[in-house]
């Protein structure tokens, strides 16, 4: 990936600021989604109950994350903008991390449906008694790869999204356009006027 450009067409200061608008909006979205999406009632998974306090431990997690997230695409956005090195490295480390526990939770999800198959396809008779045991093992053949080919997809362009942030970073930390102020001594003043009289 060159170092000027993201996409091979977008300048990397406006690519790294579209990427975090979007990871804003996403962010901000999921947050209010999750606020809007309580159930007030206990949850149950498979005719189990889940214990009020263990399903409010996850909920608020998720709120917490989702909100930290959001923040930090917040400071990318206007790290951005003012081009401040700390406020990018925020933003950097945090997309790192998102695609990171992206990618660890796509690779539990295909190990955890695969191991599932027996139990999916028996479900898929039972919901749907008209299909033979062929159909439905077709169908989740079917699902398995496109599930795979758009999670392969999307982890790439997080990461390419990660480097992309990264490579400004870098570039920012590279320019003088944050150099500390300098030492006065090494800059005398020019004599004043009441010196040459």
């Amino acid at each position: 990936m060159g170092q000027y450009k993201c996409c091979c067409c977008i300048p990397i200061r406006a690519g790294v600021l579209i990427i975090a608008l979007l990871s804003a909006a996403v962010y901000i979205g999921s947050t209010v989604c999750l606020f809007l999406s309580k159930p007030g009632t206990g949850v149950t998974y498979n005719d189990v109950e889940i214990s009020y306090q263990v399903f409010n431990g996850i909920y608020y997690t998720s709120i917490a994350v989702s909100i930290i997230f959001a923040l930090a695409s917040l400071f990318g956005v206007l790290g951005c903008i003012t081009q401040h090195r700390k406020m990018i490295a925020i933003f950097k480390v945090s997309y790192w991390t998102v695609a990171i526990l992206q990618l660890i939770v796509t690779i539990a999800a295909i190990v955890i449906v695969g191991v599932k198959m027996g139990l999916i396809i028996d479900n898929c008779i039972a919901l749907y008694p008209e299909l033979t045991r062929d159909d439905c093992a077709t169908g989740y053949r079917n699902f398995m790869i496109i599930f795979c080919i758009v999670s392969v997809v999307v982890n790439f362009i997080q990461f390419y999204f990660a480097t992309a942030i990264s490579s400004y970073a870098t570039r920012l930390r590279r320019t003088n356009m944050h150099e500390k102020l300098r030492n006065l001594e090494d800059f005398p003043e020019p004599p004043s006027k009441a010196d040459f009289f």
